[in-house]
């Protein structure tokens, strides 16, 4: 049970993780928590971001991939997106630095893809415009050519096959197609 909201999801072998706006699962697991699948308890080995939760995808190695409105994970800095390893503890390698708010995630291969409401110049590694939605490699943290350029939200992302697809609260993607809440790209 949680004293707040839950926005993420996300299941991986024998663990699920939950985020959201919750300061609290059980006892003392602030808004974000890995839970046994067998035994439902908190791992207290986990990091936790200080701000809200708004999306995660396992890394298929046991850890997850989390984006949110947070600045910090455990005692280090993120912004608003992170990799947490299988041992909880956080990937020191992947970076990517977004200037706001990650909404959704969606995993394929050695990509991750971000959606949300970054966007302008340096919104992404500190150097890179990225308006809403974005692509990074998975070892590095390092942002991809991938550049949908789309002009609202991104709220949702699914991955499938070669083809990624956008839900949000935007009207138009590569500057000037028009796509009124929803997109397919290529990956």
């Amino acid at each position: 049970m949680t004293n707040g909201q839950v926005n993420a999801i996300a299941r991986s072998a024998d663990r699920i993780f939950l985020g959201g706006s919750f300061t609290r699962v059980g006892t003392g697991t602030p808004r974000g928590v890995a839970l046994s699948t067998v035994t439902s308890l908190a791992n207290p080995a986990f990091a936790h971001p200080n701000g809200t939760v708004r999306a995660a995808v396992p890394d298929g190695s046991g850890g997850y991939y989390i984006g949110g409105e947070f600045t910090q994970v455990g005692t280090v800095p993120r912004n608003r997106i992170a990799h947490i390893a299988a041992d909880g503890t956080v990937n020191p390698s992947f970076d990517p630095n977004v200037n706001g708010s990650v909404l959704a995630l969606a995993l394929s291969g050695s990509t991750l893809y971000a959606g949300g409401s970054f966007n302008g110049a340096n919104s992404v590694n500190g150097t890179t415009t990225r308006n809403r939605l974005a692509a990074f490699d998975i070892a590095t943290g390092t942002d991809t050519s991938f550049n949908p350029n789309v002009n609202g939200s991104v709220l949702a992302l699914a991955v499938s096959g070669t083809t990624l697809y956008a839900g949000g609260l935007f009207s138009s993607v590569n500057t000037t197609t028009t796509r009124n809440r929803l997109a397919a790209f290529d990956t």
